[in-house]
């Protein structure tokens, strides 16, 4: 079946990475002013709560109780805080180290298990590419899961494995104790380079520099599902499932509802 997509909301202030996540079975979006924006059923725009003095939202995640956002401050620093549904703004890791002078966090996901944690994808040179995954958990400790040899623009969990898209076209899975393995190449097809991925049943689910969503199949086959760029409403650039269904925000400021 041909996948179907409209607009869930429209003149939201985006640039790439903001990101988009749902929270407490709400839909939540970043802009690039630090605005959280919950978004009603009916497309309605909610502003939250404002996280800008923390620096840019580069990545959004909710896991229970909390919101976390992966922030960049650029020569003020890179963060992860989390937001509770109190709305109050509580700081958990400082990524500053990690992402140096020239980096930058990109994503961040979750874990949900007995013991839950983020993992984040920090670029540590936006220029000259070079990246890695980071491991923090709920009390702010942060670890180095693996070093990559290209920026990550998306990353996920699922069971027991890490998987990162990478800016010269690769996606790789990284096992728990951080074996990089590559496990899909975008750069020699025509479907440009891989930006945010998510899980959507048995598939990864991949934005791509061309406006395309790409499915990863669970034997490494890339199978193209739609091109939203060339629908009119923007190229796509975040994603998260929300009701077994994608809800994918792109650059021209669109939230858009992708029936699979």
């Amino acid at each position: 079946m041909k996948p179907t997509v409209s607009i869930l909301a429209s003149g939201l202030k985006l640039l790439s990475f903001q990101g988009v996540t749902t929270f407490q079975d709400e839909i939540v979006v970043a802009t690039v002013e630090g605005d959280l924006i919950r978004v009603e059923p009916d497309g309605t725009l909610i502003t939250w709560v404002n996280v800008a003095r923390y620096g840019i939202p580069t990545g959004i995640v909710g896991l229970k109780d909390v919101i976390v956002v992966a922030l960049s401050a650029q020569e003020s620093g890179h963060f992860l805080i989390q937001v509770t549904k109190q709305g109050e703004l509580l700081p958990l890791a400082d990524l500053s180290i990690l992402a140096g002078e020239f980096g930058a966090p990109f994503a961040v996901a979750a874990h949900e298990g007995y013991y839950p944690y983020y993992m984040v994808a920090i670029s540590t040179d936006v220029v000259g590419s070079g990246g890695l995954i980071a491991r923090v958990t709920p009390s702010g400790k942060t670890t180095v899961l693996a070093t990559l040899a290209n920026t990550s623009f998306g990353v996920g969990i699922w069971e027991d494995y890490v998987i990162a898209t990478q800016e010269k076209g690769q996606v790789v899975k990284i096992s728990s104790t951080g074996k990089v393995r590559t496990i899909a190449t975008l750069e020699q097809t025509s479907l440009g380079f891989p930006l945010d991925i998510t899980r959507f049943a048995e598939d990864w689910i991949i934005t791509t520099t061309t406006g395309c969503l790409v499915a990863l199949k669970p034997d490494g086959t890339l199978s193209p599902l739609i091109n939203i760029a060339e629908l009119g409403h923007g190229s796509p650039t975040t994603l998260t499932t929300f009701e077994h269904q994608l809800v994918v925000a792109t650059q021209t400021g669109n939230l858009l509802r992708v029936v699979l």
